[in-house]
């Protein structure tokens, strides 16, 4: 058998010298080549615990949280003086371009980039073919009302994201606003919204004062019955889900007399 001698000579077993090093860790966690853990054990350990406990906090918050769920009526709430519907602050499109509205609305001016007017010129078409069947008199008398104050049409991204249209009385100027999501689909879903901003403008005591709430519910049903005879590509829009359930309601009147519309009811 061979003899293993040291450097100076000595048969003594040389010594193995991993013998000094701690043993491994086997939970998983990253060690260093000594075997020494990167991190306190305890510590990646109560950050686990707080991982966990802040995921089950979080989860239990989001389902606490009361969604307080809007009325019809809270979701077109008067604007005032010379607001028909209030639709917080808004953001326009850059361009200030115009071209001339469709058939009935020639008279009226439609304001923005090549998109927005599309859609405008759409909407506000839908509206004129409606008109042309005779059965929307005061959309009809709104119109004239609007041609004949210099009228302009356009698109705006509302900061009240549920309020579909609104009409504002700017230097003598008429100026009906749409959402602009009736940009990004088929744009006669916004037919109804702009009847019923038509009867809103008819209306004897605005500009000056918020709208009638009997004014409101007219034009709301008119808004109803176009809804009803429109052919949508698919879902019907939001206004006309909203005016089902506004005229669903045990006192309508009431209701728009809470979100601020003027009482104008005998003795209101």
């Amino acid at each position: 058998m061979p003899d293993r001698r040291s450097t100076n000579g000595s048969t003594a077993p040389r010594a193995d010298p991993r013998s000094s090093l701690p043993p491994m860790q086997d939970d998983g966690l990253p060690t260093l080549p000594t075997g020494e853990p990167v991190l306190q054990r305890w510590f990646v350990l109560a950050l686990i615990a707080l991982g966990v406990v802040a995921l089950a906090v979080t989860v239990w918050a989001l389902a606490s949280i009361d969604r307080e769920q809007l009325s019809a009526a809270e979701r077109r709430p008067a604007g005032g003086a010379e607001v028909t519907i209030e639709r917080g602050e808004a953001m326009l499109a850059d361009t200030q371009d115009a071209s001339p509205g469709p058939d009935c609305a020639q008279g009226i001016r439609l304001v923005g980039d090549a998109g927005s007017q599309a859609a405008a010129r759409v909407a506000m078409a839908g509206a004129c073919q409606l008109i042309a069947t005779g059965d929307f008199p005061r959309a009809r008398d709104g119109l004239v009302e609007w041609i004949a104050a210099d009228g302009l049409m356009r698109i705006a991204t509302f900061e009240l994201s549920g309020v579909e249209s609104s009409t504002r009385f700017v230097d003598e100027r008429l100026i009906l606003e749409l959402n602009a999501k009736f940009q990004f689909e088929d744009a006669v879903t916004g037919t109804p919204a702009v009847i019923h901003q038509l009867e809103l403008i008819t209306d004897p005591l605005w500009p000056g004062e918020p709208i009638g709430a009997t004014t409101e519910l007219e034009a709301a049903r008119s808004q109803h019955e176009a809804c009803r005879r429109l052919e949508f590509p698919g879902e019907p829009p939001r206004g006309c889900l909203d005016v089902e359930e506004l005229l669903a309601e045990e006192d309508p009147i009431g209701a728009l007399v809470e979100v601020g519309f003027r009482d104008d009811r005998a003795g209101g």
